[in-house]
């Protein structure tokens, strides 16, 4: 037999076999390679994407302006005093309650006042004509109708208009107006204004200089790669506006930040929260409050 030439085959043999594998092994490093390279460099979009996190539109690289803000609480009582020495005696002598800097109205309950009724079909305007008449709102002029965080829907319908400072709503508590619906027409979709309760600031301040802030697209990908965002969920909106975080004083504290609704396959609306001028996640909703030194 040719043993020479028997070696010479099975060394081929074994060559190719080698060649073959190694080719499989560079292979499969180039693919791994590409995974962690794709997860490290594959926008927000196509990775919200992958995890079946849907949205509307784009998500927006605009970077707007911001402050830091103070305003003080407004009180009720004086300004309905004032109003009632200036204009009408008898402005909100019945139907309201006050508390603290809280003002609570029942409109049907006020002789001064008419009832006014939302139609479905035209929210913000027909809350708007409410709002400007000033038999029926305190500084009804300084608010805006604040679509994302008002319901129409279930047994308790409610709307929410909030002060703004430059074209940037305020999102809190003590800047807002909170209005009750009585569904008096479903099938024309026609609801009666039975109740609000508002609050208001006033003397704003700007503490600081114009600051960028982060982006809608920003605060989305804080959220996403801090887990905050579970797959197949629906970010059904992202807005801008300004929180108070601290009370200093008599004086509220106020910063822009990205209210991001959330809707997860199972399970109810959640609201996440992202400083706009640090694009950190806020998870404590307690506001401190710092006293005289």
């Amino acid at each position: 037999m040719d043993f020479k030439r028997i070696e010479w085959i099975f060394f081929v043999a074994f060559l190719g076999l080698n060649i073959f594998l190694f080719g499989i092994y560079q292979e499969g490093l180039k693919e791994e390679s590409n995974v962690a390279f794709s997860d490290q460099t594959d926008s927000i979009e196509k990775r919200l994407g992958k995890d079946q996190i849907t949205y509307k539109g784009d998500l927006s690289s605009e970077k707007l302006e911001g402050y830091y803000l103070s305003g003080e609480q407004t009180n009720f009582y004086d300004a309905i005093q004032n109003e009632r020495e200036t204009r009408d005696r008898n402005f909100f002598r019945s139907g309201t309650e006050l508390i603290d800097y809280s003002l609570t109205v029942y409109p049907q309950m006020n002789y001064t006042q008419t009832n006014y009724f939302i139609d479905e079909k035209s929210v913000e305007k027909s809350l708007q004509t409410f709002l400007n008449d000033q038999d029926n709102v305190l500084f009804g002029n300084q608010y805006q109708y604040l679509s994302n965080f008002s319901n129409l829907d279930g047994e308790f319908p409610e709307l929410i208009a909030s002060q703004s400072y430059k074209n940037i709503p305020f999102k809190d508590d003590t800047a807002q107006i909170s209005l009750k619906i009585e569904k008096s027409d479903e099938s024309a979709g026609i609801h009666k204004i039975y109740k609000y309760t508002q609050t208001h600031i006033q003397n704003i301040e700007e503490l600081r200089d114009k600051m960028d802030l982060s982006s809608e697209r920003d605060a989305v990908e804080t959220l996403y790669i801090n887990n905050k965002i579970p797959s197949n969920t629906k970010i059904l909106f992202r807005e801008l506006a300004y929180t108070r975080i601290y009370k200093i004083r008599e004086k509220n504290v106020y910063v822009p930040v990205w209210f991001v609704g959330l809707k997860p396959s199972e399970g109810n609306l959640q609201i996440e929260q992202v400083n706009a001028m640090s694009n950190t996640i806020i998870t404590n909703n307690t506001v401190p409050k710092v006293e005289n030194q």
